[in-house]
Parts: C-alpha cells; sequence; structure tokens
C-alpha cells in the first residue's frame, strides 16, 4: 500500500510538521491549512506554500523524497527540484537547466535541501 504522508513549515517558528491529512485554507471552513500530525495528536497550521507530499520513494540513503526537495542526481551530480506535475499527475524531478527527469531511478540521488530552507542550491551550475 502506497504511504500518504504531507510536509508543510509552521507559520512562526517555521517548525516542519509531517502527518497523513491535509486541510486546505479555502475560506469558507475558517481553518488555517493544516496537516494532522501523528507526533503531536492534532491538526497543525502550515504556511499553505511549504505544502509538500511524500513520493513514496526515498534516496539512496533512505531519506523520503518530498514534493519540494532539492537533489543531487546520479553521477552527473545534476541539481534538481522535486515538482508535482498537475496535467500528467507525477512527480518530476526538474534540473536547473529545466531538462526532465523521471523519478524511476530513486536510489542514484541524495536529498540535499528543499526550496524552502536551501532556495540558494537551485543557483548551483549542472555542471
Amino acid at each position: 500500500m502506497r504511504e500518504i504522508e504531507f510536509r508543510g513549515k509552521r507559520p512562526g517558528n517555521g517548525e516542519w510538521v509531517h502527518g497523513r491529512g491535509y486541510l486546505a485554507d479555502n475560506g469558507t471552513i475558517g481553518y488555517p491549512a493544516s496537516i494532522y500530525s501523528d507526533r503531536h495528536g492534532e491538526w497543525r497550521e502550515i504556511c499553505d506554500e511549504t505544502l509538500g507530499r511524500y513520493t513514496g520513494l526515498r534516496d539512496k540513503n533512505g531519506k523520503k523524497i518530498f514534493e519540494g526537495d532539492i537533489l543531487e542526481w546520479g553521477h552527473y551530480k545534476w541539481i534538481c527540484q522535486v515538482s508535482w506535475l498537475e496535467d500528467t499527475a507525477r512527480f518530476l524531478y526538474i534540473t536547473v537547466d529545466r531538462r526532465l527527469l523521471y523519478p524511476g531511478e530513486a536510489s542514484a540521488c541524495a536529498v540535499i535541501g528543499n526550496i524552502h530552507d536551501s532556495p540558494e542550491l537551485l543557483q548551483a551550475s549542472d555542471g
């Protein structure tokens, strides 16, 4: 069975929250964007723009890969961002120079950061 997990950063303290449920801030429910944190046993408010879904894949070090992560890919050491492509309903890795890589070989990459904590990594050369 596929593991469903989300993550997002809390407003104010910037703490990452991981959980299995996501509640959107649509203005009619009255709730802010939130993730249900198993660790805390409650809904925790997050900054909506930091929301990322778990891809179901792990990198070569066993670390979970989330939407918004920045990876170093394979022996080419390409730097790429994990993105959800809505029109084809799948995750892709997009390199700095806009090449698309398909995540089938997750064991060939390492999570080196994410677009919220270390966006400067995307300025790196694709060598």
